[in-house]
């Protein structure tokens, strides 16, 4: 153990026959008994907006008795639980995906940690890049798996429980959203008052962990109820927002707003083009490539103002589409309607959706019907740009698989959606800047999801706003030209910008680079696509700069000497 403590840099916090804990100086380790350890940060159900620092003697007992059902009950937070139990080893993480957990196999048995580089340090088997997983992976559109594009390196899934015994193991859910799937009980007054005070504890009970958080300002409503909540905590919050040359890409007027109501200092910043290194990963710490180029000056400029600024946290709204159910599709329409049948309730719901979208009746009502009599389920679907022929060939009717696309019998379509929507949000919570302090994203927080779970697809769209029931949780507090406004911006033309400026150099790194070595990228589409007289699409430019990354990235740990790996990220909260 001495050695681990160490090759990592982390003190031993806990010890016992079976397993043993290392943790930095910010992150807590509560014992619930000699067995039985929560590492990370955890937070009561009910009680006060404020980390627990030990479990009390009827709290031990009560979860003594009653498992990690009663800690995924009756607490919240971003941890890993670790459990002996009489036959075998129970390993939990929490449902937020709020502290990353990769894992990996030693001499003496099994690994866990918060990163790669302490994984490897403290002995955990990495065999270099996993080719066939990193093809998967870009084929898989963002889906979260238990694999990594590193051999020998994987990942426990948030919600998911793995239980050790002997040298076998067995992977399980311990949390699923399609628990908190219900037929709607309460008036929706009541369940959006529920909402509101459910996300301002979260947002204060994050908060109370650091002393100078920055908040990333979209200009769209989920940024804009962090800071809403922040301001209201007292918590000495700074904003920061990004713009584009392109009106598209510039929120600024938004941001203003937010910060003028609840009298916040703000930060614009660029998206500068001298700021984009197509030879510099995003998340080359990370076990896989995340991201797309155009997001360096991104996290540069908040590493800056971060600096300038003394912050010792970020805040974001990521994750709010997801959590909120935003969707522009007539998923809505047809849960109601096989829901309630056709009635008063599906016509509104209908005309929520035309209003919304600002498509026919007849458009709605068809696309609902092709909806609902499709089976049960989300299919997730693959993305095939620039792949090569014989990778899609190979993959074709690959089975997406995760534990929360198993949907139930009569599981209604429009939710369906919605818990795919959250999938979508894991694979890019951790970023550069949770290498220089803690990145919080509060929305995904279990008390927001599970309530948010409850709400129906339609009540979403009521009054024709998307995340409507957010958007009422807030109408006191957010600025109404935020919580009326109907497009949102989008930094997009900043990569249409980046593809223009940097084609030649886009064309030599993808076209001579490791991805098309290893038969993951199709030459040809990408050599028609950077034609120099062949404007791209914002599809294509997308892509490429995803793919671009993922060449850095491969670069990055190709680099390095045989069993090294990136620096490891601090974190200040575990």
């Amino acid at each position: 153990m001495r050695q681990i403590a160490a090759r990592t840099g982390l003190r031993v916090a806990h010890t016992s026959p079976t397993f043993a804990i290392f943790v930095n100086e910010a992150c807590r380790c509560l014992e619930v008994d000699a067995e039985w350890v929560v590492v990370g940060t955890l937070f009561h159900r009910h009680g006060p907006a404020r980390p627990i620092a030990q479990f009390s003697d009827g709290e031990r007992t009560t979860l003594s008795r009653e498992g990690s059902a009663a800690l995924l009950q009756s607490y919240w937070g971003g941890y890993l639980a670790v459990r002996v139990r009489p036959t075998d080893i129970e390993v939990l993480r929490d449902p937020s995906a709020a502290l990353p957990c990769y894992r990996a196999q030693c001499r003496n048995g099994f690994l866990f940690a918060s990163d790669v580089a302490s994984l490897v340090a403290a002995g955990g088997k990495m065999d270099g890049i996993a080719w066939d997983a990193l093809g998967r992976a870009l084929y898989a559109s963002g889906l979260p798996t238990d694999e990594t594009a590193l051999d020998g390196i994987g990942v426990l899934l948030p919600g998911g429980a793995v239980t050790l015994q002997g040298e076998g193991e067995h992977s399980a859910v311990a949390w699923s959203p399609w628990t908190f799937v219900e037929a709607p009980t309460e008036q929706p007054s009541k369940t959006i008052e529920r909402l509101r005070r459910s996300i301002d504890h979260c947002i204060t009970a994050w908060s109370s962990l650091c002393q100078r958080p920055l908040v990333s300002l979209s200009g769209g409503l989920d940024s804009s109820i962090v800071a809403a909540c922040l301001a209201g905590a007292h918590r000495n919050a700074s904003c920061i927002t990004m713009y584009t040359d392109d009106p598209a890409g510039d929120e600024r007027r938004f941001a203003q707003a937010i910060c003028r109501q609840f009298g916040l200092p703000l930060s614009e910043r660029r998206y500068d083009l001298d700021a984009v290194d197509l030879g510099r990963p995003l998340g080359g710490h990370l076990p896989y490539p995340i991201g797309r180029a155009e997001a360096q000056p991104y996290e540069k400029a908040h590493a800056e103002v971060a600096a300038d600024l003394g912050s010792d946290a970020f805040f974001s709204g990521n994750g709010g589409d997801n959590v909120f159910a935003f969707s522009q599709s007539a998923a809505a329409l047809a849960d109601r309607a096989l829901h309630e049948g056709p009635g008063a309730g599906a016509f509104a719901t209908l005309r929520d959706i035309c209003r919304h979208t600002g498509a026919g009746p007849l458009r709605v009502t068809r696309a609902a019907l092709r909806i609902a009599r499709q089976p049960s389920g989300y299919r997730w679907k693959p993305s095939l740009g620039f792949l090569h022929p014989e990778l899609v060939a190979s993959l074709h009717g690959l089975a997406f698989s995760h534990p929360w696309l198993a949907a139930p019998p009569g599981a209604l379509p429009g939710k369906a959606a919605h818990i795919a929507g959250l999938l979508r949000a894991h694979r890019n919570l951790e970023s550069d800047r949770s290498r220089i302090a803690h990145l919080v994203n509060p929305l995904l927080s279990q008390p927001i999801l599970e309530l948010c779970l409850s709400i129906p697809t339609w009540q979403w769209r009521d009054g024709g706003r998307d995340r409507a029931a957010a958007r009422t949780a807030f109408a006191d507090r957010i600025p109404a030209e935020i919580l009326t406004r109907r497009v949102k911006g989008t930094p997009d033309p900043f990569c249409g910008e980046i593809v223009r400026r940097k084609r030649e150099e886009l064309r030599e790194r993808l076209l001579d680079g490791q991805l098309s070595k290893h038969g993951i990228l199709d030459r040809g589409a990408v050599e028609e696509a950077l034609r120099p007289d062949r404007p791209t699409t914002g599809e294509e430019n997308v892509r490429l700069l995803e793919l671009v990354n993922a060449e850095a990235w491969i670069t990055a740990w190709a680099s390095l000497p045989r069993g090294s790996v990136p620096a490891a990220g601090s974190s200040d909260f575990g």
